[in-house]
């Protein structure tokens, strides 16, 4: 079972920053998780949000960027690095959320050539789960997908990291351009919570989007035109997601902690998947996911995995 540092740990260092990777390192992690997006230059960079996030970026001169930012895609590699990321905005949202998390100064946006570095100076293989980062609900927010699939390959092959590496992603169509030019990687696909996808409304703890949002998701699934799906959606296999991943020829399903299930891992395993979840932050939900026979938790908080993966 790999115990995966979210983001590098997003609970414990900034997100997606060299700090963070080199903590899972030391905290003896199997891997890390990471976001990926192409910037207006082509350069690789390591981002969750498709726009600067106020909550986490300040310019040159110390100060937090204010609403709207601009897209990643609009930025070069030089601008993006001229960004201070390695402190949470005081009293927001985001702080509030990670509020154990130690602040790393003058931390800056990395390239995934930046990150590969750092695995490569692990003392043991550190597999990182490179997820490629495109909007299948609005193409204009960000690259298109199969060129970023192109250049995350590229960069992982210029670091002969492929074998350490598993691409994931809710745009399938990244993942599956992925597997068309290099059929050897690992690509595990991502999936929205289930309870999206439901008659009933979805649990709260489950982040639902705004309802006109949700129907339209609701529709697509339900009709086999789904944006992320690429032709794979689950009405046209039986109803079975599960089955729709297979078929594209997936190596493994990277669900919502709370959709790995036992019988949902069971059914995985018998179709060839491995199933790693994300994102799991309390050990009682760890524990719970390790008894279902799960592959891979993704955590933030990785000190409280490796706990549990140590302890008697």
């Amino acid at each position: 079972m790999l115990c995966i540092a979210h983001r590098g740990g997003a609970g414990l260092l900034p997100e997606n920053t060299l700090s963070a990777f080199r903590n899972a390192i030391a905290l003896g992690c199997d891997g890390a998780e990471l976001d990926v997006q192409l910037s207006s230059d082509g350069a690789v960079v390591v981002f969750h949000d498709f726009c600067l996030n106020p909550d986490v970026c300040r310019d040159s001169s110390g100060n937090w960027l204010a609403k709207p930012t601009p897209r990643i895609k609009d930025l070069n590699f030089a601008e993006l690095r001229s960004l201070d990321v390695g402190c949470v905005r005081p009293e927001s949202r985001y702080a509030h959320s990670h509020p154990e998390l130690v602040p790393a100064e003058g931390e800056r946006i990395p390239a995934l050539g930046e990150v590969l570095d750092v695995a490569r100076s692990a003392w043991r293989p550190f597999h990182l789960f490179v997820e490629l980062k495109t909007s299948f609900a609005d193409r204009s927010l960000s690259a298109d997908p199969k060129a970023l699939a192109e250049a995350a390959l590229q960069s992982l092959r210029n670091a002969q990291y492929l074998d350490r590496s598993v691409l994931v992603g809710f745009d399938w169509t990244a993942l599956l351009h992925a597997k068309r030019i290099e059929p050897s990687v690992q690509c595990w696909f991502t999936t929205q919570p289930q309870s999206w996808f439901g008659d009933s409304p979805p649990p709260a703890q489950d982040d639902p989007p705004e309802e006109p949002v949700l129907q339209r998701l609701r529709h697509g699934a339900r009709t086999g035109t789904s944006p992320w799906a690429a032709g794979y959606d689950a009405v046209n296999y039986g109803g079975s997601t599960l089955r729709a991943i297979a078929a594209a020829g997936a190596d493994g399903w990277f669900p919502m902690y709370r959709d790995a299930t036992a019988q949902a891992i069971g059914e995985a395993h018998n179709l060839g998947l491995r199933v790693g979840a994300w994102t799991a932050n309390r050990p009682p939900e760890m524990r719970a996911l390790i008894e279902n026979g799960i592959d891979a938790i993704c955590t933030d908080r990785p000190d409280l995995l490796m706990g549990v993966v140590n302890s008697p």
